[in-house]
């Protein structure tokens, strides 16, 4: 039977995780169900998690199943799926992400995401109240490897974020990504009050999917804000997950 989580307190406190590794962890069950590297079901937001790395896992490295809870100096690295990933209404914070794909990892699932966002109930139901509300500031995600992305930011099904001081880089002449920012779904679009202020690095930063047409319904284009330039400014402080004895941080140029 499906996994039973969840409750009625926002602010429930599930404890400290702080200064941890995980490394090899998650599993791929089936096309239907996996096991990620770090995955937080309910969580609320009395939970103290910051300084957390995940490293090498089978699936997403990290997968915020609704709950409160807010996550601070996070490092995913080489996840055979995406590297953050939230649903079911997850309302909680993040600061200072970084996400990314060395050149010799190669390991991948249909659709590798840097961010896959969605609302509450997989897209099932887009229209209901209690969708994930996620607020991001200082966020990289970089693939410098050749297994191309999906897409660096994927947000749909209802999902709303507000992301700041972001920094999306491909990394060595091998690395691609279909898509820059995509708000689109069949499901149903990302929220329209969705706000996004990105800085991209050798990739086309038109590449912002929010138009109707493009998965081909009649689902109202999205007019969310999305604010992207050329460059390499922003993102993520590496420097404080030395900690983590990981040292393979691309230069991004």
């Amino acid at each position: 039977m499906p996994l039973q989580y969840g409750g009625t307190e926002a602010t429930d406190n599930s404890g400290v995780l702080n200064y941890v590794v995980v490394e090899y962890t998650g599993a791929r069950i089936n096309g239907e169900k996996e096991f990620n590297g770090i995955t937080l079901y309910g969580v609320g937001s009395g939970t103290k998690i910051s300084n957390i790395a995940a490293l090498y896992g089978d699936d997403d490295a990290i997968e915020f199943f609704g709950g409160t809870v807010d996550v601070t100096n996070a490092l995913m690295v080489d996840a055979r799926d995406d590297l953050f990933d939230w649903t079911q209404g997850w309302t909680g914070k993040g600061s200072n992400w970084y996400g990314l794909r060395t050149a010799d990892f190669t390991a991948i699932s249909e659709d590798p995401r840097g961010i896959e966002g969605d609302g509450n109930l997989d897209g099932n139901s887009p229209a209901d109240t209690g969708q994930s509300n996620v607020t991001i500031d200082k966020l990289t995600l970089v693939n410098a490897g050749t297994i191309q992305f999906a897409d660096m930011i994927k947000i749909r099904r209802g999902s709303n974020a507000t992301i700041t001081n972001a920094l999306v880089a491909l990394v060595g002449g091998d690395a691609t990504a279909s898509d820059f920012v995509d708000l689109t779904d069949k499901r149903g679009y990302a929220s329209n009050d969705i706000s996004i202020t990105v800085t991209g690095a050798n990739i086309d930063i038109t590449d912002i999917k929010q138009d109707a047409t493009e998965e081909g319904t009649d689902i109202p284009a999205n007019t969310g804000t999305v604010t992207a330039t050329a460059g390499t400014t922003g993102g993520a402080d590496s420097s404080v997950f030395t900690w983590t004895g990981f040292s393979g941080f691309p230069t991004i140029e």
